[in-house]
């Protein structure tokens, strides 16, 4: 598998999981979006993502959201009310980028495209609802940035053109997010064998967009082999939210870093052999041939004057039969370990 440079970081087996705050329609104003960056930044997030939209060309009026999230409600009139102005969006590109959080956004339509130019991003999201918008990602892949592409309502075919076309114009730095485009979505549909499945297709990094309530889901899907968790982040500080329900506040987002850290210090690296506090324990812990009682030297060995006992400093015990009627050289005390050194050959 080939690793992406996101940012600083590299992405893909081998290197740390990468996390993500989704901060879209979670900000009313720079203040607010200020607030989530600086709480990522503070609990160790990788990256922030928000989304540049407008309301006039991500739909049309007469379409409408059945989400859990937002009832039955006008796309456009949700649209309306949580598009960030071009203004708000500079300013926190501007920000994170000084305090040196990696951040980027994605596009709605492909006319957001000249704007985003404009702020010089250096990672480019495209979201599940563009996942199969084949001239929008003809265009983003020319622009030469690392591109992460949700997957959310795709089959496998519709992954592999959207893929081909990407690596088509020689832009392959592409992460693909495995993602479940429901709000909430249900554990029961979270598939997260889907990212082996897709990590066998397309020989990249594989991460997972999660919607579903809580922590557990993302936390499997890290432990199951997912390069990148995308999690909804909100602040008990900011104005309440449709995406709420399933996004987490800091502690929680830091709680799950955390313990997938712990999970990627004890994958180890597969050897399997004696640890160095293994390696320190096993001479007192292990067991060797020992003498039960005082034997003088020129004796033979039999077995009741020997036993298989802790410390694990003598003779291993695979020798035990080896070593009855052997001769010993020297005078030996009782529940000494055995070595070769004490007995003739």
């Amino acid at each position: 598998m080939k690793s992406v440079q996101l940012g600083s970081k590299h992405v893909g087996d081998g290197n740390p999981c990468y996390f993500i705050t989704e901060i879209g329609g979670l900000f009313k104003n720079f203040e607010e979006a200020k607030r989530l960056i600086d709480a990522s930044m503070e609990i160790g997030v990788n990256a922030v993502k928000f989304q540049t939209l407008e309301s006039e060309t991500i739909t049309t009026k007469n379409n409408f959201f059945n989400l859990g999230v937002t009832g039955h409600i006008s796309q456009y009139d949700f649209f309306k009310q949580v598009e960030p102005t071009k203004e708000v969006q500079m300013q926190i590109v501007k920000y994170a980028n000084d305090i040196g959080m990696t951040i980027f956004s994605a596009p709605s339509h492909i006319k957001d495209i000249e704007f985003m130019k404009k702020m010089e991003l250096s990672v480019y999201k495209i979201g599940s609802d563009l996942a199969c918008h084949i001239p929008l990602l003809k265009e983003v892949a020319q622009l030469d940035k690392p591109i992460i592409l949700s997957t959310g309502m795709c089959t496998l075919e519709e992954i592999k053109d959207s893929v081909n076309t990407i690596l088509d114009t020689g832009n392959n730095q592409l992460v693909l997010l495995h993602c479940i485009s429901d709000y909430p979505a249900k554990i029961e549909e979270s598939n997260l064998k889907a990212i082996q499945t897709m990590k066998n297709e397309f020989k990249l990094p594989i991460g997972y967009s999660d919607h579903t309530i809580g922590t557990d889901v993302p936390f499997a899907a890290a432990i199951m082999g997912a390069n990148v968790i995308e999690k909804h982040f909100r602040h008990p500080n900011n104005a309440a939210n449709a995406d709420d329900v399933h996004a987490l506040i800091p502690s929680q987002f830091e709680d799950l870093i955390k313990k997938v850290r712990q999970i990627e210090l004890a994958q180890g690296n597969g050897q399997k052999i004696p640890t160095p506090s293994e390696r320190m324990n096993l001479i007192e812990n292990r067991v060797s041939i020992v003498s039960l009682v005082d034997i003088p030297a020129g004796s033979k060995i039999k077995k009741e004057m020997i036993d298989i006992r802790r410390p694990g400093t003598g003779l291993a015990p695979k020798f035990y039969e080896a070593i009855i009627n052997k001769i010993i050289k020297v005078d030996i005390k009782s529940e000494t370990p055995l070595s070769w050194n004490m007995i003739e050959k």
